[in-house]
């Protein structure tokens, strides 16, 4: 397992069925937060949510950032032969300071070296940080 400490910033993938990472960092997402990662109101994460975002697998693949013991973002992806949708989320805290840019860097770089040669993203249209950072990676938000 590769580990990557950049400004204070460990990045490790998610063990598969790490329910209390996802959970920690849902936690950390505010209303507006949760609504643009999400697409609409959430309020909780069900066990099929869960189960769903710590699937990790040869098509999931999940990258976290922690500070101090804590994780304050995460990074997905879905493999579809040669393309990958990308997700992301960093608590509300740690937003603007660089943490989406890092996770989602660190993404495509493995996914790159795993073959994937496009990748796109759900993205709501208010969401302008998501949507900058997704054009300086060349990911096709829609």
């Amino acid at each position: 397992m590769r580990t990557e400490v950049i400004r204070g910033i460990t990045v490790r993938p998610l063990r598969r069925g790490a329910t209390e990472v996802v959970q920690a960092v849902f936690d950390g997402l505010g209303p507006e937060s949760r609504l643009r990662r999400f697409g609409g109101a959430k309020n909780v994460l069900l066990p099929g949510d869960l189960d769903a975002l710590t699937r990790i697998d040869h098509r999931h693949h999940a990258l976290v950032a922690w500070v101090g013991g804590a994780p304050i973002g995460i990074a997905r992806l879905v493999r579809d032969r040669d393309s990958a949708e990308v997700a992301f989320a960093v608590v509300d805290e740690w937003q603007g300071r660089g943490v989406g840019r890092l996770l989602v860097d660190r993404l495509a770089e493995d996914a790159r070296a795993a073959g994937i040669t496009r990748f796109t993203a759900d993205v709501q249209p208010d969401n302008a940080p998501s949507r900058a950072l997704l054009r300086r990676l060349r990911i096709a938000a829609a």
